[in-house]
């Protein structure tokens, strides 16, 4: 992958698995990680691992205008959406109207970033996390099948908008969970997603794309056994 020297990337949801993960990478390629989130202990803890330039910003990214104010602070090159929901929702039928908006402040924190996102250098880019539920629903789900497609299509939908500014998407699938008939036999880590993150951000040529990183889930046979 390509260095990433004298780049600034702001992660929002820093110092969570997927955060901590993509600050990791990004670190690694001599970018400046400017970790977001609302807890200054876990803030300070994800940053003080990295092996490069760290910065933390203080901030609860369900207020809204935070995010904008939160690009304008940082001076970022790329943005990275690694929030967690920390919903409980579960399939359709079973959860709530209150419970599935709670699920979807994840949505609307994407879509502040995207929108924040067109004041990014033209070498910008933005990465959001989706999750492989999108395009292989499962029962019980329903509500994460949900909210990942639509983060998938505000990506598509952003990306011919925002250019030259590129909007990517990768697409976990179980972190910490157990593996759901995949094709490979490999249970999933944070640093799978984290990497593939970096990749996105590096390569000029990726736009409008959707990264599968879940080991081919729901489409093959092997569960852990």
């Amino acid at each position: 992958m390509q260095s990433l020297e004298n780049q600034r990337v702001l992660i929002l949801g820093g110092s969570g698995q997927m955060g901590g993960a993509t600050a990791r990478a990004v670190s690694r390629l001599g970018a400046v990680a400017i970790l977001a989130g609302r807890s200054r202990e876990k803030l300070d803890h994800a940053a003080a691992g990295l092996e490069g330039r760290a910065e933390t910003i203080v901030v609860d990214l369900s207020v809204p205008g935070a995010v904008a104010d939160v690009l304008s602070e940082a001076n970022a090159d790329h943005i990275v959406v690694a929030m967690s929901a920390n919903a409980s929702a579960s399939d359709i039928p079973g959860t709530s109207v209150a419970a599935a908006q709670d699920a979807f402040k994840r949505f609307w924190a994407s879509y502040a970033a995207v929108q924040a996102a067109a004041k990014l250098p033209e070498h910008g880019s933005v990465t959001l996390l989706s999750g492989s539920s999108a395009r292989t629903p499962a029962a019980g789900f329903g509500v994460w099948s949900t909210l990942h497609g639509s983060i998938e299509a505000l990506a598509r939908a952003a990306t011919p908008e925002l250019a030259p500014v590129r909007v990517n998407v990768v697409s976990p699938g179980a972190i910490g969970l157990a593996p759901d008939r995949q094709l490979i036999p490999r249970r999933g880590v944070a640093d799978d997603i984290g990497q593939a993150i970096a990749a996105l951000i590096t390569n000029p040529a990726i736009t409008g794309a959707v990264l599968d990183v879940d080991s081919g889930e729901r489409k093959g046979t092997w569960s852990g056994h």
